[in-house]
């Protein structure tokens, strides 16, 4: 991750919690018998690397796409629905 000049619309904090579920989303794929979509893809292409770039680049496009949302018990709801979305469709 480069953090120099990263931008956390939302707060770090806000950030990591993001960042934890884009995590724990595509290891729960990857873990799957056969990985799919994107995480088998992108690991394909890339490896191990590759899901970290792709773990960052989900949460910097949830952060910026709610950038300023106040969450009223809808967070999981809209992560899950955002990373059931990128990473099993096209």
């Amino acid at each position: 991750m480069k953090t120099k000049d990263k931008k956390f619309p939302n707060g770090f904090e806000s950030y990591l919690e993001t960042h934890f579920e884009c995590v724990q989303a595509i290891t729960t794929e990857w873990l799957k018998h056969k990985p799919t979509g994107v995480v088998a893809e992108r690991h394909d292409a890339q490896g191990h690397g590759g899901l970290y770039e792709l773990a960052e680049e989900l949460a910097d496009e949830f952060e910026t796409l709610n950038e300023g949302k106040e969450w009223d018990g809808n967070f999981y709801d809209e992560i899950y629905e955002f990373l059931h979305e990128k990473l099993h469709n096209k």
